[in-house]
């Protein structure tokens, strides 16, 4: 975004807002639901920790493909590209 770039044009990352904990209270099925992308190393990492917290059967994920593809691929004017749920034979 704009404003994560210095005058001098240099990326400044903005700083986490994300940094509250998830208490065991909450960590209840069905109140968390993961999409990622296993082309993305952040979305990796979300399914590592997930793994080592043993949180497989509280949160649950849907995979999108691996590449952006049109979201509307039988719209000729839909020219807007974006992640798409896998098939079931990918």
């Amino acid at each position: 975004a704009i404003h994560e770039v210095s005058k001098e044009g240099a990326f400044v990352r903005t700083a986490s807002t994300f940094r509250n904990e998830i208490s065991e209270e909450e960590a209840v099925p069905g109140r968390y639901h993961l999409y990622v992308s296993y082309a993305c190393p952040w979305a990796h990492r979300t399914l590592i920790v997930r793994a080592l917290k043993g949180l497989e059967d509280v949160i649950t994920v849907n995979v999108v493909h691996y590449t952006m593809q049109f979201t509307r691929p039988d719209d000729p004017n839909d020219k807007h590209c974006g992640w798409v749920f896998r098939s079931e034979d990918e």
